[in-house]
């Protein structure tokens, strides 16, 4: 009876795990597909059964939807001015929601702080036990990824949320009947410079139509929706799926790969995005197919913007229970696995850090830089921390090393002009899967000085 007993729970373990993922021939197919692409495209996902999405009345098919346009890369060519796209979409749809591929890792940090901080201060509605972690590892649901302007106001002012001037801020700044135009246009450039520090944390997305939506949809009444994969969570799955000798030989290969395309300019990051999708981009659209199922519960309408490679994986992943991937399951990080030291842990994330060009354990916001090692990082002592360190410090400068030499072999990684890469982006029309490129257009300073001029 024991036995038995142990045999069903090993099937339930496994068969809670269990769901589809797309194969590594068809994400390299999809990624062939999105190399040409220059205008958005739009699917229309349909509630799922037994989900709690949508409403069935009689048998007839509900009138919920989800739509979720993928954008190519760089500047959206549209025939038409002002977000034509964003601009139609909201006249027929008039969402509940906007989702958008963004990190919320710094808008979480900052917003569980001040949850903590409202906690000490006796404010009402915040607990202690609310807020057990702040480190941004991973929402406890989607509506915590939801940015909140009171949250906003509150990080300007340095104040709690019954200290501040809410007529004066910015959760009120799309309200004619509250604010003056003079209040108003005094809030417009902190608006965006808040976006700017804040939820985007200075790393604009590479697709520009998201970051066009988010500051449009922001000042304008929408809600949104950060619904990217945590950097910290992407590098913990990544952590625990991938075995050592794994990580070591997709670095070599992705540094092979990178050295091979020398007439194309391509960085590091987009080389294992590109030669690697069902590695490093299947968790992501796990994730945030995880996400958009547990909004849709919430919401009857919603509009989703993501990178155009997500798009068709998105709607392949968007099956109903038992076989569908979960927010549960989304999130889970995976165990250690069987054999391994600290020291191939810490490894592990300072390669990825390299080879994924991120400073995601560096973060100011991050107070424990080793989650994989310790939970609670009071509990290891001032030897073991500095140790840690020197681990980390130790493995990040061989890998970064190595991507230096790559550099110095390699012109193209060491201009980044924008004519450079423009020229070549027309001197390859046709484009297949093993020749990728990656077009930047702007800087992150030119594309904040865009952002100033569209909002004007």
């Amino acid at each position: 009876m024991l036995q038995r007993i142990k045999i069903v729970r090993s099937l339930n373990q496994k068969l809670r795990y269990r769901y589809e993922q797309l194969s590594a021939e068809l994400y390299f197919l999809n990624q062939r597909d999105c190399y040409g692409a220059k205008t958005p495209k739009s699917v229309k996902l349909k509630p799922l059964k037994a989900a709690n999405q949508g409403y069935l009345a009689n048998n007839h098919e509900s009138s919920d939807t989800c739509y979720v346009t993928g954008v190519p890369y760089g500047q959206t060519k549209d025939k038409f001015q002002n977000y034509d796209l964003f601009n139609s979409l909201n006249t027929q749809m008039h969402p509940d929601l906007i989702v958008l591929q963004l990190d919320p890792s710094p808008y979480l940090a900052r917003q569980r702080f001040l949850a903590h901080k409202c906690a000490l201060q006796n404010v009402e509605g915040y607990e202690m036990y609310d807020t057990p972690l702040i480190d941004p590892l991973k929402p406890h649901a989607w509506e915590e990824a939801v940015v909140n302007l009171v949250v906003l106001d509150m990080l300007n002012a340095n104040k709690n949320m019954e200290e501040i001037d809410w007529s004066k801020g910015l959760s009120t700044y799309s309200y004619a009947n509250i604010q003056s135009k003079e209040i108003q246009e005094a809030n417009k450039n902190l608006f965006i410079q808040t976006i700017d520090e804040h939820i985007i944390n200075h790393r604009y997305s590479e697709y520009y139509l998201i970051n066009r939506v988010l500051y449009t949809a922001l000042m304008g009444k929408h809600k949104v929706l950060l619904a990217d994969m945590p950097d910290h969570l992407h590098k913990l799955n990544l952590g625990g799926t991938l075995e050592i000798q794994e990580a070591r030989d997709l670095f070599k290969y992705t540094l092979q790969k990178t050295k091979q395309m020398n007439d194309i300019p391509i960085t590091l990051r987009k080389a294992a995005y590109d030669f690697l999708p069902h590695v490093f981009q299947t968790p992501k659209d796990l994730y945030m197919t995880a996400m958009l199922k547990s909004a849709f519960e919430g919401c009857e309408t919603i509009n989703a913007y993501v990178g155009i490679p997500h798009l068709v994986p998105i709607n392949n992943y968007w099956v109903e229970a038992p076989h569908g991937i979960n927010y549960t399951e989304a999130t889970r990080i995976p165990p250690r696995r069987t054999g391994e030291t600290d020291e191939n842990q810490i490894e592990k994330m300072a390669l990825l850090d390299v080879l994924l060009e991120t400073h995601t354990w560096a973060e100011p916001y991050l107070s424990n830089p080793f989650p994989y090692i310790v939970e609670d990082l009071t509990q290891a002592t001032a030897g073991d921390l500095k140790a840690m360190k020197e681990c980390f410090l130790q493995y990040y400068q061989k890998y970064s090393a190595y991507k230096n030499e790559l550099q110095k072999e390699l012109p193209n990684l060491r201009n980044h002009d924008i004519k450079f890469i423009e020229q070549t982006r027309q001197a390859v029309p046709d484009m297949k899967y093993e020749k990728s490129i990656e077009i930047k257009a702007l800087t992150n300073k030119q594309l904040q000085q865009r952002n100033v001029e569209i909002v004007q």
